[in-house]
């Protein structure tokens, strides 16, 4: 009885950040990118990185193993901390355990300790040995059908679920395989097409099956998720490899999705390489990263590419000290040409101490949203 009254509380809760504050919704602004309409509120997630000399950052813990509806209860609270920072929220709640999901259906252990990072390979032998995985009982599909579940039975039907982090085929095979996933292309090329046929095969074998879970009622459909294929590993290796030996997969995947969004992890080569040749590309990701394997896409040159196309542009940069309004104020500009646009940064050089700066910031651009790009738009 006490947990059902938390569960209730908090979906109330949830429900009134979400009918006071329409500013901070990106499922909003995703409703209004995807039709190329002119938004009110510009959605901006502005972040930092952790602020080590104050005590933050991945701190091991011990992992809690909760029931379903203890889970869902801490996913339900932690939907609108965002609004702290006037970050954005959404009723979309998520499932899976971040980027090693689909890996550990192919036996990759989790470390909870650290975020649920992927730990340990596996020999290409063993994979193709083992075959698909199952689609019910492997990994942590057990924990996600629960979760599920417990969304359906015990939250509103607004209440929405997201598709978990399902990455990519390249980098599945990198989590899986290691370093093999480089050269076996080329040292056994027969093994690998088989292993990563299995890994496109089990991606949406499972994608069907989470989608008919969830039904289409409580489906999150937000672009750039739900029919999403991340390459960060693709940026280690060659435009030429890619087109040779994961192109096929990803088209596989792009062709059973019918329309797809890419996560390029920055490179330039994997913007170019995806966008032109994989088919009915509606979402992409572009800006200024300093540190990165392959550099980055500037959002001139995403946008030079993408055209005239109805293609989503989700900008993400790491901001200039001193001069985060502007440079921001330069990105929400071109929105008076281009609705199609979202807007994600991280200040690096940002500290505790400077969340109230990062407030104000906030504020000053959602103004400036107000004043010279909503304004503009209903002229």
């Amino acid at each position: 009885m006490r947990l059902k009254q938390e569960l209730d509380n908090a979906v109330e809760n949830l429900y009134d950040a979400l009918k006071n504050h329409p500013e901070r919704r990106s499922d909003i602004a995703a409703e209004y990118v995807s039709s190329g309409e002119p938004r009110p509120y510009p959605v901006i997630h502005l972040g930092r990185a952790p602020d080590v000399e104050s005590g933050e950052g991945m701190k091991r813990v011990v992992e809690k193993v909760l029931p379903p509806e203890e889970r869902l209860l801490e996913k339900l609270k932690g939907k609108i901390a965002p609004l702290e920072m006037l970050n954005p929220i959404n009723p979309i709640m998520d499932i899976g355990k971040g980027t090693g999901t689909l890996a550990a259906s192919f036996g990759i252990s989790l470390d909870p300790e650290l975020g649920y990072t992927p730990h340990g390979i596996r020999a290409i032998e063993d994979i193709l040995t083992g075959g698909l995985p199952d689609f019910e009982n492997s990994g942590v599909i057990p924990e996600m059908l629960e979760d599920i579940e417990a969304i359906k039975t015990l939250t509103p039907e607004w209440v929405k679920i997201a598709l978990p982090d399902m990455q990519g085929p390249f980098n599945i095979a990198h989590m899986v395989l290691g370093d093999a996933a480089f050269y076996t292309p080329f040292e056994e090329p027969e093994k690998f097409k088989e292993f990563m046929d299995i890994v496109t095969d089990f991606f949406i074998g499972l994608h069907k099956k989470l989608v008919g879970f969830i039904g289409e009622k409580r489906l999150s459909v937000l672009p750039g998720w739900t029919h999403r294929i991340a390459e960060c590993s693709v940026n280690m290796i060659s435009q030429k490899m890619y087109m040779e030996h994961v192109l096929p997969y990803d088209m596989k995947i792009a062709n059973y999705f019918g329309r797809v969004g890419i996560h390029p992890c920055s490179g330039p080569h994997v913007f170019y390489a995806t966008i032109k040749n994989l088919p009915n590309v509606i979402f992409h990701e572009a800006g200024y990263i300093e540190r990165t394997a392959a550099g980055s896409i500037s959002v001139d040159d995403a946008l030079r590419e993408i055209g005239s196309r109805p293609v989503i542009l989700s900008i993400g940069q790491e901001l200039p000290e001193g001069n985060e309004k502007e440079f921001i104020r330069h990105d929400l500009d071109r929105a008076k040409e281009n609705s199609r646009l979202l807007f994600g940064y991280t200040g690096m050089h940002w500290k505790r101490k400077d969340e109230e700066k990062i407030r104000k910031i906030h504020r000053w651009l959602d103004e400036y949203w107000h004043d010279n790009i909503w304004k503009y738009s209903r002229c």
